[in-house]
C-alpha cells in the first residue's frame, strides 16, 4: 500500500469514528489532562488511541507525536515521524457544533523543519472536505490545487485576545478598501488550510495557545502553495518529535493586508496574556 493511501485510511477511519460517537455524552466527560497540561475528553485518548493502532496497521515503522500522550516510538528506528491532531476542535465536538478535523502529517527522521513533510492531510469530521498533499501535489476534496486561490480576501479567521491587536488589523484592510469580516471557528488546523489554500484570504492565532501538533499540516500546504508564513518560533525551529508551542502564527496570500503590520503583530510588546 502506497504512503499516501495508507496514511489517508487512518484519517478516513479516524473521522469515521468520530462520527459516530458524536453527540454521546460518555465520550466527550473530562477524564483528566494530556501531556499537555490540556484538559483531555474521553473521545480525545480514543481517537489517539485509535490512529496509533491503525497506524501499526499500515505496515510502516512510525514514531507519532500528538497531544494526549505525547512522543509514541512504536518502533526501535522509524520510517516516518507522524505529527497529529487526532480531533482538532475538540470543545467544538463536545458541544455539538459540527466543525472540527483529524489532521496528520509524516515526515522523514531527517527532515528539521515542520513544513517539509512528505504527506499531510486535513479532513473535515463532518463534511468529509479534505486537504491533502500527495507526492509532492495539493488536492482539494481530490482535485489538484496547483497554485493559491483568491478566495474571501476579506475574510480572516483570528484568534486573539487584545482589541488593540485588531483595531490594527482593521486600519490595515481599511486602507486597501476592504471590510474585514473576522472569523474563529474553533478548529486551526481547518482555518489554517483554507487560508493555505487561499479559501480565505488569512489566518492568524496570536495567543500563544496553538501546538505544533494543531498546524504541521496545515503549514505543509501552505508552503508547497507558495502562501506567506510567519511564526514564532520560526518553522525551521518548530519541531516534529516534542510538543511545543507556537507563540504566533500567521497564514496569508500575497496581497494580504495583514503584510503591512506583521512588525506590530510580531512585536514583542504586543505578546497577549496568556491562562
Amino acid at each position: 500500500m502506497s504512503l499516501c493511501r495508507a496514511y489517508r485510511r487512518v484519517v478516513e477511519d479516524a473521522s469515521s469514528l468520530l462520527r459516530e460517537y458524536y453527540g454521546l455524552d460518555y465520550y466527550v466527560e473530562v477524564v483528566g489532562k494530556g501531556v499537555s497540561g490540556d484538559i483531555s475528553r474521553r473521545i480525545d485518548i480514543v481517537v489517539e488511541d485509535y490512529i496509533v493502532d491503525r497506524v501499526l496497521s499500515t505496515g510502516f515503522k512510525s514514531w507519532v507525536l500528538a497531544e494526549e500522550r505525547g512522543l509514541r516510538k512504536l518502533v526501535e528506528v522509524p520510517e516516518h515521524i507522524l505529527v497529529v491532531d487526532p480531533l482538532d476542535g475538540s470543545l467544538n465536538y463536545a458541544l455539538r457544533i459540527p466543525f472540527a478535523a483529524v489532521s496528520l502529517a509524516v515526515y522523514t527522521p531527517e527532515a528539521r523543519n515542520i513544513t517539509e513533510a512528505v504527506y499531510c492531510i486535513v479532513r473535515h469530521v463532518f463534511t468529509g472536505d479534505t486537504v491533502e498533499l500527495c507526492n509532492g501535489r495539493v488536492h482539494y476534496n481530490r482535485v489538484e490545487v496547483q497554485s493559491r486561490l483568491d478566495k474571501g480576501r476579506e475574510v480572516l479567521s483570528i484568534y486573539t485576545e487584545s482589541h488593540r491587536v485588531l483595531g490594527v488589523i482593521r486600519e490595515a484592510f481599511t486602507k486597501q478598501g476592504l471590510e474585514l469580516k473576522t472569523r474563529t471557528l474553533g478548529a486551526a488546523s481547518l482555518e489554517a488550510s483554507h487560508a493555505a489554500l487561499g479559501l480565505i484570504g488569512q489566518f492568524a492565532h496570536l495567543t500563544g495557545k496553538i501546538r505544533n501538533v494543531d498546524l504541521a499540516a496545515a503549514l505543509t500546504i501552505a508552503r508547497v502553495l507558495r502562501a506567506h508564513i510567519y511564526a514564532q518560533p520560526p518553522v525551521d525551529q518548530i519541531s516534529t518529535t516534542e510538543l511545543q508551542t507556537i507563540s504566533k502564527v500567521v497564514v496569508a496570500g500575497a496581497n494580504s493586508p495583514l503584510l503591512s503590520v506583521l512588525d506590530q503583530l510580531f512585536s514583542t510588546t504586543n505578546t497577549e496574556n496568556h491562562e
